[in-house]
């Protein structure tokens, strides 16, 4: 079996089309060579990020499919990988579609599962057979969709490329850039009832203990697979997905530019465990010119970190579900600069921050609905204990502010991949 998994890796490195001329991912630039630029976020400290622009030309490939893609981003020599067209990630080694039957370990029987850990029956969390099942048949499905990314990487996407059904892990790497992407629909197939709520495995893209990373016109939605078009289980919607973009585990030094995130649930997690510790001085991102539309929560949450949080556009319909969009959570020193807010009527400005056990957030230059607000006040003026506005930092690495107004024209006509 092990000397079968060799030969198949093998060729699919083979398969992954070296590339001869320039990397690029569109137009005349060669794009797959750019860094991110001087003071362009806490990614750009300490060194920056410089992703696989140092690959030689035997470690630039495009790649057009789920089984090229996870050969040619694994190791840790500068690479530069093209992803060229549309695929899904749950598929074979021979390339062949999955369904999540094809996953499915001895045992498991959604009926049965349902059945048995039916609140009115069960109390807590699932034990036994049936939960045994379902988490060996989600570590199945987890084997074909995490994609792991080694460090000194540029991840790039030629226009309209896009990847359906994978979670993008950038795990225990240093510098890496993914740019001019679409992710989509990390469907997990196997979520589980935990006494009070659906959970699920996958997020689209996962930077978990790694350092210098830079996020640049990617775009990440939950594809043609809302969870509100889930049957109700449980008195709640089956849950099929959990983050777009998870920061997580001491990540440290990263920046999220120009990117889209839309219709999703927990959106955005950075930092991932009230005790953890040990993410106390890192977890240090910025995010700016992006746009996050109809999110329901988390955009982002926020533990430990100095999170920097500038130029970007928040929307949401009536129809949204919309909670809040800055998570204040334990130790958190977010600095929200010069963001615009376009929401439904029915969301009041004190609904923009929500405390999650955190005491302090900066929050100036906010626009909602084309008005000046005072997030921070507002958000005061209706919950107790009060949030202080120190934070006990200032931003200095980051690129030009732009106004706020101009926001809402930059962002829709420049975010997300081309």
């Amino acid at each position: 079996m092990l000397k079968k998994a060799l030969l198949v890796l093998t060729v699919a490195a083979l398969a992954a089309t070296p590339l001869a001329g320039p990397a690029t991912a569109g137009g005349g630039r060669d794009v797959g060579r750019e860094i991110l630029g001087p003071n362009d976020g806490w990614g750009s400290a300490e060194g920056g990020v410089t992703g696989g622009s140092a690959a030689t030309r035997e470690n630039v490939f495009v790649v057009r499919n789920r089984n090229e893609l996870a050969a040619a981003v694994a190791g840790t020599q500068p690479k530069i990988v093209i992803v060229a067209g549309r695929f899904n990630a749950n598929v074979d080694e021979n390339g062949q579609p999955l369904g999540c039957a094809d996953y499915a370990a001895d045992g498991y029987d959604f009926d049965a599962y349902v059945r048995t850990y039916d609140p009115a029956v069960w109390t807590g969390a699932p034990t036994g057979p049936l939960e045994t099942a379902r988490l060996a048949s989600n570590a199945n499905q987890g084997k074909r969709v995490k994609i792991t990314v080694g460090s000194n990487t540029t991840l790039i996407g030629r226009p309209g490329a896009a990847i359906t059904g994978a979670q993008i892990d950038i795990e225990s790497a240093e510098n890496v850039i993914v740019r001019h992407l679409t992710l989509r629909d990390a469907y997990t197939c196997f979520p589980g009832w935990n006494g009070d709520a659906w959970k699920t495995e996958w997020d689209n893209l996962v930077v978990s203990r790694s350092r210098h990373v830079w996020i640049d016109h990617v775009t990440i939605n939950d594809g043609d697979s809302p969870d509100a078009a889930e049957p109700i289980v449980f008195g709640q919607h089956l849950l099929r997905h959990d983050g777009l973009l998870d920061i997580v585990r001491g990540s440290d030094l990263v920046t999220v530019s120009w990117s889209r995130f839309t219709g999703h649930d927990k959106s955005l997690l950075w930092g991932n465990g009230d005790t953890a510790t040990g993410d106390i001085g890192k977890l240090r991102i910025t995010m700016h010119h992006s746009e996050l539309t109809n999110l329901v929560q988390r955009g982002p949450r926020v533990r430990f970190g100095q999170v920097h949080v500038y130029n970007n556009l928040y929307r949401s319909t009536a129809d949204s579900g919309f909670l809040y969009s800055w998570g204040v959570g334990v130790q958190s020193k977010l600095y929200a600069e010069n963001n615009a807010f376009r929401l439904d009527r029915t969301f009041p400005a004190s609904q923009i921050i929500t405390a999650f056990g955190g005491t302090a957030i900066h929050a100036t230059g906010t626009l909602l609905n084309g008005r000046p607000v005072d997030a921070l006040a507002e958000y005061n003026a209706v919950h107790d204990p009060d949030l202080s506005s120190d934070v006990g930092w200032t931003p200095t690495l980051h690129t030009r502010i732009d106004p706020t107004w101009r926001v809402p024209a930059l962002v829709q006509a420049n975010a997300g991949a081309r």
